[in-house]
């Protein structure tokens, strides 16, 4: 934001520092992923709902067998949470869930490592994510799920613009608060 400020004819102009700077990046999972990354989803510590998210991954020996695991997922898009180039994360994304996924997850799930949670990386690759599902998938009301006591994921599916639309039961029997984002 601008603001003016009229001193003897002068006119000065304050322009206020951008609100959000981009502190991370995401990066699509690729056969050419290097090893580290497959190290980090086998090392770190990644949960959603309390299932850990390295569990997906416990078979997998190379990057080409991660890619072909990744495809097993629901066509689930898979994308890194980079920050200066090292993952601190994971969010994933279903263009075309089926009624299973959007009953007990929605579009978007995301899992940030455990020293990195608390400091925003979380609402902003959420953010980035929404605005790939719109511009890339031209998905354009999309539907998130946090645990309805996760008042840290709702701030932040919240912040983004989503609308509750209630509580459902997951098939694991989690009450989740359901929320729909709509694109411009």
């Amino acid at each position: 934001s601008a603001s003016l400020i009229m001193t003897r004819s002068v006119v000065q102009v304050h322009i206020s520092p951008p609100l959000h700077l981009s502190m991370i990046h995401l990066q699509k999972f690729s056969s050419n992923d290097s090893q580290d990354k497959l190290d980090f989803l086998k090392t770190a510590n990644l949960e959603v709902r309390g299932f850990k998210i390295v569990g997906l991954f416990d078979d997998v020996k190379t990057v080409e067998q991660m890619r072909a695991k990744t495809k097993e997922l629901q066509e689930c898009q898979f994308y890194w949470i980079l920050k200066d180039n090292t993952p601190i994360g994971v969010i994933t994304f279903r263009p075309k869930p089926n009624d299973f996924w959007l009953h007990n997850a929605g579009h978007i799930g995301i899992a940030i490592d455990e020293p990195y949670r608390g400091q925003h990386y979380g609402s902003e690759a959420f953010q980035q994510m929404c605005e790939k599902a719109n511009a890339e998938y031209g998905v354009k009301d999309i539907i998130v799920m946090a645990l309805v006591d996760n008042d840290a994921s709702r701030a932040m599916i919240e912040k983004s613009g989503g609308e509750y639309q209630g509580t459902v039961i997951a098939a694991d029997g989690e009450k989740l608060a359901k929320y729909l984002i709509k694109s411009n």
